[in-house]
């Protein structure tokens, strides 16, 4: 059941428990005698039910909130931790006034700042004749800078100059 007909049950038994001495006068008590304990035990299971449900979402919530947390301290950490070749291609895009710069797409360093997000190849084709590039299986491919990348490059650019 959809937790607005759980509670729309709640709010139903307890409208009908409260109004029990009204209704009395109106000749309603074989109604209370005989269905009252049905109607607090429904009105209990979709309380309990309810509440449940409620304790789940939040749970659900907060974990979602903590792992989201998590992967930006760790992604955090993975940028502030950079060292040698990763670090001079990070260094060497940043430097740059658009934060862009030519690098090979093969380079198993740059292949691993892209899977973790940390700079980005652009789509565009680039054409060259054979005699401007040293390696023709492996030429130069513009890439930039993440902006969450480039976020945490300028909240700690001390590292990065």
């Amino acid at each position: 059941m959809k937790p607005k007909t759980k509670f729309v049950g709640v709010v139903f038994g307890i409208v009908l428990l409260c109004l029990k001495p009204f209704l009395i006068q109106y000749n309603m008590n074989w109604f209370y005698n005989k269905f009252s304990w049905i109607i607090i035990l429904i009105t209990l299971f979709f309380a309990a039910s309810l509440t449940i449900e409620v304790i789940i979402e939040v749970c659900e919530w907060s974990k979602n909130k903590y792992n989201k947390w998590k992967a930006e301290r760790n992604y955090e950490k993975y940028i502030l931790g950079l060292s040698d070749k990763k670090l001079a291609i990070v260094k060497k895009l940043y430097a740059n006034e658009h934060h862009q710069g030519y690098l090979r797409e093969n380079d198993t360093n740059v292949i691993e700042l892209v899977n973790m997000d940390v700079i980005m190849e652009l789509n565009n084709e680039i054409i060259v004749r054979e005699s401007q590039v040293e390696d023709i299986n492996d030429p130069e491919f513009l890439f930039v800078l993440q902006p969450s990348a480039l976020q945490i490059i300028e909240k700690n650019s001390k590292g990065f100059n």
